[in-house]
């Protein structure tokens, strides 16, 4: 769907369709938009990419994607790398053994380990959720209509800070509720989908 979808939908239940007249400015509710595609996209990790880096020589240290929400998983060479916390990581680094590669993360970099077993020239798959966003109305965002109504829920509830009243902060408050929900259920397909791997619908011959 396109950004515009969700911006025309939030200005019908605001009722600012006026354009010469808006409340809202387009800038104004992008930037809503953008907010609720982030939060979004922390509770649910919807979007997903794999970043492709080649080792330099003695360099263990490599900067995330900007637009990182977590990492899914590490690749050396088409082999996994094992995933371990930063503390971990600071407290064994010098003590692992050599038959693995680990790999540990702070806010902005990842690190690499052993160091010694690095080869220039080596590639490095990095797997990760990210924040989507969008520039302006026209611009596609890549998710499913199943998961429109908490985009535009939360959008209406950031929408409702914006003049602040009682009646519009109750309004607020039932928009992030109604959010609420739909990240419950959208949790519980999402987690359905990915896990279903090995399910069978029974079914019979006619």
């Amino acid at each position: 769907m396109q950004a515009n979808d969700i911006l025309l939908a939030v200005r019908s239940r605001l009722n600012d369709t006026t354009a010469k007249a808006y409340r809202w400015s387009d800038e104004e509710l992008i930037d809503m938009i953008n907010s609720s595609l982030a939060n979004m996209s922390g509770e649910l990790l919807l979007f997903s990419h794999q970043e492709i880096y080649t080792i330099k020589e003695n360099v263990n240290r490599y900067k995330l994607p900007e637009k990182c929400v977590k990492v899914i998983s590490v690749n050396l060479d088409n082999q996994p790398v094992i995933i371990k916390s930063f503390d971990w990581m600071s407290r064994n680094k010098n003590t692992i053994d050599d038959d693995n590669y680990y790999v540990c993360m702070d806010e902005q970099s990842f690190f690499l380990y052993p160091e010694k077993l690095l080869k220039e020239d080596m590639k490095v798959e990095v797997n990760y959720n990210f924040i989507e966003q969008v520039l302006t109305k026209k611009d596609n965002i890549p998710i499913s209509l199943v998961a429109k109504n908490a985009l535009l829920f939360y959008t209406m509830h950031l929408a409702y800070q914006i003049y602040t009243s009682d009646k519009n902060t109750g309004k607020s408050t039932h928009y992030l509720n109604l959010y609420g929900k739909e990240i419950i259920r959208l949790k519980a397909l999402y987690y359905k989908n990915r896990h279903s791997r090995g399910l069978r619908t029974p079914f019979r011959k006619v």
